[in-house]
């Protein structure tokens, strides 16, 4: 081969080198974009639908999400002992939430986020601010799987106008109430009611057109169902926790598990209901999930109510809402309720649910109205349980226990 053939044949291997050093270059900067979270998405498509999102790079979005869910199992820190999932949706949107083992958003990690919709396409989304969340919006409705690594996994049903929550262990963050001060965080006093009670009552009620109920908690203490039950009481609304109402705890009764057994053992229907300090609609949507952690819907034939009154003197953390506020509140424990198939309401004193709550847009679930020393309520609007006194007397409990009439 002559000096020409020869210069020829280097200069095609230097041009193929060259080529080859160009391609690997643009794939370089094409996986630092992915591995950047996609920074560089165009308006159109930045935030839209898992299914709408285009491949990037060379990459899949499933061959993305593989890769990200390696590198974040690895991460030893990142224990499931020490976090939990917690996913939130309104109206088309989802709100991913990393939260420690006290409810606090787990802050300071770069989480990543893959999420799956029902057509089995994923993509991977970053907690750029490391605040513990990662929201994303206008998603069209559908099933959709979201793993962390070393966090967990759970599901979610996104819905236009449904708030619905999913959490992977919502017990992680409901306490026993040993490890804290009750005598502080357990102050609920339905004073309003309670101030038409000033010994007691002798009113002669009329209870034809219902059945007889009771509502009970840990101060009920030991209860004999079994007579409870024989004494002609049909209904029991049981306490399943609060939460505290000078720091926000979640708590759950200490009698509320003997009380489920005992109840069902001796044939009671069963509701169950949950003291609210929340002060916004995520911590009624926490609420709302520690309440159905302790109990499944079908083992309820009444809803499951969340009870809002005053925390009594300690001037707790909810008492100051407004009435936009708490009613909001009440509505978001209701829809998550019902996102599950769970029935759901509110109970309230006549004072709290003529002047600090709108009913108007509670109309999907059900009141529990609370009046004492009345024949009957004058409560105008419209009810399905009525409690009509707190100092009824029931064979197989010691003491006085509050009093139900179911409406027929």
């Amino acid at each position: 081969m002559g000096y020409k053939g020869i210069a020829a044949v280097f200069i095609g291997i230097n041009t193929l080198l060259l080529v080859v050093l160009i391609v690997a270059g643009v794939n370089y900067e094409n996986r630092k974009k992915t591995d950047a979270g996609q920074e560089e998405q165009t308006e159109e498509t930045a935030g839209v639908p898992v299914e709408y999102k285009t491949e990037v790079s060379e990459l899949t979005l499933s061959d993305v999400a593989t890769e990200v869910r390696d590198e974040v199992d690895d991460k030893d820190e990142y224990s499931s002992e020490d976090y939990l999932l917690l996913l939130t949706s309104v109206a088309g949107d989802m709100l991913i939430r990393i939260m420690d083992h006290t409810g606090t958003p787990a802050s300071g990690n770069h989480w990543q986020a893959t999420v799956e919709d029902e057509s089995g396409r994923d993509a991977v989304y970053y907690d750029d601010d490391m605040d513990g969340s990662i929201y994303l919006s206008e998603l069209k409705p559908g099933k959709y799987e979201v793993a962390v690594g070393g966090v967990g996994r759970s599901s979610i049903n996104i819905r236009n106008m449904i708030r619905f929550t999913a959490v992977n262990d919502i017990r992680k963050i409901v306490v026993d109430e040993s490890s804290i001060d009750a005598s502080k965080e357990d102050t609920a006093v339905n004073e309003e009611a309670r101030a038409e009670e000033d010994g007691p009552s002798n009113t002669e009620y009329d209870l034809s057109g219902g059945t007889i109920g009771i509502d009970v908690s840990k101060y009920q203490k030991d209860i004999d169902w079994k007579k409870v039950r024989a004494a002609g009481v049909e209904y029991a609304i049981i306490r399943a926790g609060y939460r505290g109402s000078s720091t926000g705890v979640l708590v759950k009764d200490p009698y509320f598990d003997r009380n489920i057994v005992g109840a069902k053992e001796a044939g009671i229907k069963l509701g169950i209901y949950f003291f609210s300090q929340a002060v916004n609609t995520d911590e009624a949507v926490e609420e709302a999930m520690a309440a159905a952690s302790l109990i499944g819907a079908d083992e309820l034939t009444l809803p499951v109510y969340l009870d809002v009154e005053s925390s009594g003197s300690v001037n707790g953390r909810a008492d100051g809402l407004d009435v936009a506020a708490r009613t909001e509140i009440i509505r978001t424990f209701c829809e998550t309720l019902n996102s599950m198939g769970y029935k759901a309401g509110v109970y309230a004193n006549k004072t709290w649910l003529t002047n600090k709550i709108d009913t108007s847009k509670l109309e999907d679930y059900d009141i529990w109205l609370a009046q004492y020393r009345m024949t009957a309520p004058d409560y105008q609007g419209r009810y399905s349980i009525w409690q009509y006194t707190s100092k009824g007397t029931v064979d197989g409990i010691t003491g006085y226990v509050d009093m139900d009439l179911v409406m027929n």
